[in-house]
């Protein structure tokens, strides 16, 4: 009996140690997952800025594609259609993805001063483009290739051949989730749109800051519109879980820079 009772007591400390290990496994292991998770989130707001805001043009000496910046937001005129104007409002369109086409909002057009400094000039119109008249096109010698097309477009003016965009009107913000209470959230809006929270949640530490002209610095104060080539992210992410015992999630930074298109400074 007595050496039953021994061996219950050994066994019992035995499982008492294994469980105790296992239990530590399991929340290393969690916090693990978790940190992935929290990555996992911060990638995800990269991979959506990357893709636009590379696309922003950045020509010198006038304005640009940048509309408003701060530390927590910024508003861009993002292209999805690009081309060359051709004569009488008509634009030859050059094939593009028909998906991001369909689905973008019009916010305006851009055109290139071929004469002068080569800059863009924007301007916003409400008035959706609708189908061109060829034939403004084919009689200055401009034919849309397979897959391109011609496109009439309210306002525009230039020279023949000169390079143009239509393009749409986008804020990407940090602000107060909807999905996490006390953490923020990145949102997305097109044109005067609602704003939808596109990945989450966030610290407060997650921010924008901006590259000037012939700089590799990025800047926490921010400068004039005018004057920013490029976006540094700091997406600072927590995972959307707690690990047992942790006190908060767990919390992974990534910082990324994205240059805009046609820097020349």
């Amino acid at each position: 009996m007595i050496e039953l009772l021994i061996t219950l007591v050994m066994v019992a400390i035995l499982g008492a140690a294994a469980s105790s290990m296992l239990k530590s496994q399991l929340r290393g292991f969690s916090r693990v997952n978790d940190r992935q998770e929290a990555r996992a989130v911060a990638r995800l707001a990269m991979q959506a800025l990357e893709t636009e805001l590379a696309m922003v043009d950045a020509t010198a000496g006038g304005v640009n594609g940048v509309i408003a910046a701060s530390n927590d937001s910024i508003t861009v005129r993002v292209p999805y259609a690009s081309g060359v104007f051709c004569a009488s409002g008509t634009m030859l369109q050059f094939p593009g993805d028909s998906a991001a086409q369909s689905s973008a909002v019009y916010g305006g057009f851009a055109i290139k001063d071929t004469s002068a400094t080569g800059a863009y000039s924007y301007t916003n119109s409400s008035t959706t483009p609708s189908a061109g008249t060829g034939a403004n096109c084919t009689s200055i010698g401009l034919t849309a290739p397979t897959g391109g097309t011609y496109v009439s477009v309210s306002g525009v003016s230039g020279s023949a051949g000169a390079p143009m965009f239509l393009y749409q009107v986008i804020t990407y913000r940090f602000s107060s989730s909807t999905l996490f209470a006390t953490r923020r959230g990145l949102y997305r809006r097109v044109g005067a749109g609602t704003a939808q929270e596109i990945a989450a949640p966030f610290d407060t530490a997650a921010t924008f800051r901006y590259y000037t002209a012939a700089s590799d610095t990025a800047l926490a104060t921010t400068p004039a519109a005018s004057a920013i080539r490029g976006v540094q992210v700091r997406a600072a992410a927590f995972s959307p879980h707690r690990t047992a015992g942790r006190a908060s999630p767990e919390r992974v930074t990534i910082t990324s820079a994205i240059f805009f298109r046609n820097r020349t400074d």
